[in-house]
């Protein structure tokens, strides 16, 4: 027999065994001197490849390689297992051993240099361009992620950055690159990216649908079905290691695969237009997964074209799904056009009736007694102030225009904020003067409640691009009413906000002193006029301004039930503040004693 040739090259495929194989090929070279040959092996993942090279007078050498030995063992340092062999003039004999853990696929040829190096360079091109489109789309899709802050953009990388790790491992891409010394890992890095990249797809499939919002039952089941996979990958890897570890992940794609287009239909059947591109995306990916997996499990003979089905079909599926991305924005964006208009004529009727409510609760109250009297003046004037300015909102943007524009919706979100905050003080401060606000001290963690306030106020900060700071590393117990204390930094906290214009800074400190945390709230806002520093926490207090920004004025009750809570709790509380610079709001509670 002659020397194979690259257009001889036969692959077979046993799919998933146990079994050891063994290949006899004969040899014979018509020259009559000795030649190089490179035999080199394919699929990457192949453990153990023993080879005896028996020559014309009977002189035998054997070669050693694999996948479970240090990838410096090869001759040449290619993903591919390979051995250089001399072959004389004559007959010759190659006895080949061959196991593996992962899908039996065996394919061999015989290289001159020239010719291997020639045909690596072409397939290099197709992986360029196969590698190249999919990091073309995930650094796309990075940078609208970095811009608008979106996690659907996110979940869109993970899922193509899983696919790339996933290929790149399992045809020997990251072994000489990652953990050269490390083959026992190498192996197990096949199914480990494998199932991280379903994982991802069910991740990404759940947040493009909108799943949990659209079909919660179907939400359900896809969670369910990454429970399933997970709990597959910590079974199979405990029970029957590595081998069943990956073939359980190659039967699992298929699975998963069909999962995925089942899902992109029920979604289209249930009205969601964004499932269209995804289901044409989808059907890309899930044919090539399934022939690819297929392909490798045995169930279809092995080619070329269905190994690499998965190459294709991923690379039109992430072409495709970033258009669906773009389709998707583009109708999230009809939908929030439509949800703005119905919020202003919703708003405009609110505002209506509570103007009708404030003039009726405003008649009632006209028989309170003096301190009374003078208490729901305060609460007349606010609340008639926000409530006419949505008038006026309406009446000047809405009536006169139909192109609403984005200030126009935070003018309005902004006095209704500050309308529900004054609505919500003026019950907090009702309760508290009939006795109905219960008083339960125990230890409290200042820091905790501060880290709770910074996940509460930071989408406001962002508005207003404050950098806001309120983490405290350090515990600090104190003694006092948790509840208290959430309306005591609350109230703080948004006074701080509201007084502070756009680009400034609202933080905190903590410190410990004589047996008393004082915590302290810092802006970098308009100050306080001095003549009201020290009347800031009475009820004849006027409202306090702030000018120079559009921020509407403060009650004061706040701070009025900030001091009645701190002392209560047995602290004191106060402020220092100069114009044009800022203010520091302070407090101090006692510290808690902690049993041990």
């Amino acid at each position: 027999m002659a020397i194979a040739e690259p257009d001889d090259k036969k692959i077979v495929s046993y799919g998933f065994t146990d079994t050891t194989h063994w290949f006899l090929i004969p040899l014979n070279n018509k020259s009559p001197v000795s030649i190089k040959k490179l035999l080199v092996f394919e699929p990457t993942w192949l453990d153990d490849i023993q080879v005896l090279l028996v020559t014309p007078d009977g002189t035998q050498k054997e070669y050693q390689g694999g996948d479970s030995l240090p990838f410096e063992n090869r001759t040449l340092p290619h993903r591919n297992i390979n051995f250089e062999i001399t072959l004389p003039s004559g007959r010759s004999q190659l006895l080949v051993r061959t196991r593996t853990q992962d899908p039996y696929i065996v394919g061999m040829t015989l290289w001159d240099h020239s010719a291997f190096h020639e045909a690596e360079a072409n397939n290099s091109l197709y992986t360029g361009i196969l590698y190249g489109v999919l990091i073309v789309m995930l650094l796309y899709n990075l940078f609208l992620y970095m811009s608008v802050r979106e996690s659907i953009y996110l979940a869109y990388v993970s899922y193509v950055f899983s696919f790339l790790i996933m290929h790149a491992t399992y045809n020997g891409r990251t072994f000489p690159l990652l953990w050269p010394d490390s083959p026992a890992w190498g192996n197990w890095a096949h199914s480990v990216f494998i199932y991280l990249f379903m994982v991802a797809g069910l991740f990404f499939t759940i947040s493009f649908l909108e799943l949990r919002k659209r079909m919660p039952g179907t939400n359900r089941l896809a969670m369910m079905v990454i429970l399933l996979i997970l709990s597959s990958f910590v079974i199979t890897a405990v029970t029957g290691g590595y081998s069943l570890n990956v073939i359980s992940s190659i039967y699992w794609v298929i699975i998963y695969s069909s999962f995925i287009l089942w899902t992109g239909v029920m979604s289209l059947l249930a009205g969601n237009r964004a499932a269209r591109f995804f289901l044409i995306a989808t059907a890309a990916g899930f044919t090539g997964s399934l022939i690819s997996a297929m392909t490798v499990a045995g169930f279809i003979p092995f080619s070329i074209y269905s190994y690499r089905a998965v190459d294709y079909g991923m690379m039109i599926d992430a072409v495709l799904l970033s258009l669906a991305l773009a389709d998707r924005l583009k109708l999230a964006r009809a939908e929030t056009e439509k949800a703005k208009t119905k919020l202003l004529e919703n708003t405009r009727s609110y505002a209506s009736d509570l103007e009708k409510k404030v003039e009726q609760r405003t008649k009632e109250l006209r028989a309170a007694n003096a301190t009374k009297d003078k208490f729901f003046s305060i609460i007349a004037h606010d609340l008639r102030g926000p409530v006419g300015s949505l008038s006026s909102l309406f009446n000047e943007h809405i009536n006169t225009t139909s192109d609403i524009t984005e200030e126009t919706l935070n003018s309005v979100r902004m006095v209704t904020r500050n309308t529900n905050s004054f609505l919500e003080q003026l019950l907090t401060w009702a309760k508290s003067q009939k006795g109905e606000i219960d008083f339960c001290p125990e230890p409290v963690d200042l820091s905790k409640v501060l880290a709770e306030m910074q996940e509460l106020f930071s989408a406001q900060a962002q508005t207003k691009r404050i950098q806001l700071s309120l983490i405290i590393q350090e515990p600090a117990w104190v003694h006092a009413d948790l509840n208290m204390v959430h309306i005591i930094l609350r109230n703080l906290i948004n006074n701080a906000l509201k007084f502070t214009n756009n680009g400034g800074s609202v933080s905190a400190q903590i410190n410990f002193e004589n047996n008393y945390y004082l915590c302290r709230i810092i802006d970098t806002g308009t100050g306080i006029n001095e003549e009201l520093v020290n009347s800031l926490f009475h009820l004849e207090t006027k409202p306090q301004s702030n000018p120079g920004t559009e921020t509407e004025s403060g009650t004061g009750l706040g701070l009025l039930l900030c001091k009645e809570f701190v002392e209560r709790n047995g602290g004191t509380i106060g402020v220092t503040s100069e114009l044009g610079k800022g203010s520091v709001f302070w407090f101090i509670l006692p510290v808690a004693k902690l049993t041990q």
